[in-house]
């Protein structure tokens, strides 16, 4: 009996471990990266993010300081990728005024709680109405998957 109940625990594991292996990409995504610049220059810290233009999961990255991004999806690895597909892309930089400051003291100041963002490149790339970026279509072959987004200032 013992011995039964050790060889039925030692199958289940096994198939386990091989029905892991054998999906390493349960989401279904390709690797994805491009560059990003503003005014032919590159930007580091500019959120990328990919919204499905269908019911798929949304994907994204920042900007290191050479402008360029890698994408995951969701909860998966940094370079995970997205599913094949037609993405609206949309770019945000902000910060925000006085994170020093208290709730109460942000009030006082600003006569709210919020604290004021300003956007480092325009607001309008953060919309893909108002963006004037064409969307973009993920391939299933990752040699497809480099896109540049040369974004203006003004």
């Amino acid at each position: 009996m013992r011995f039964t109940t050790l060889l039925i625990a030692f199958v289940f594991t096994a198939v386990f471990c091989v029905g892991c292996g054998a999906n390493k990409n349960p989401f279904g995504t390709v690797y994805i990266e491009g560059v990003v610049t503003v005014d032919g220059e590159p930007m580091q810290g500019i959120s990328v993010s990919l919204l499905p233009r269908t019911g798929d999961l949304a994907a994204g990255g920042i900007t290191d300081a050479n402008g360029k991004f890698v994408v995951a999806t969701g909860g998966a690895p940094v370079g995970s990728g997205a599913k094949p597909g037609e993405y609206d892309v949309v770019f945000r930089k902000q910060q925000s005024e006085g994170l020093h400051l208290s709730m109460e003291e942000s009030r006082a100041m600003y006569g709210r709680g919020e604290l004021p963002m300003t956007y480092l490149i325009p607001q309008r790339y953060s919309n893909p109405t108002t963006s004037g970026i064409a969307p973009i279509t993920v391939s299933e072959k990752k040699s497809e998957n480099k896109f540049q987004f040369e974004l203006n200032s003004k």
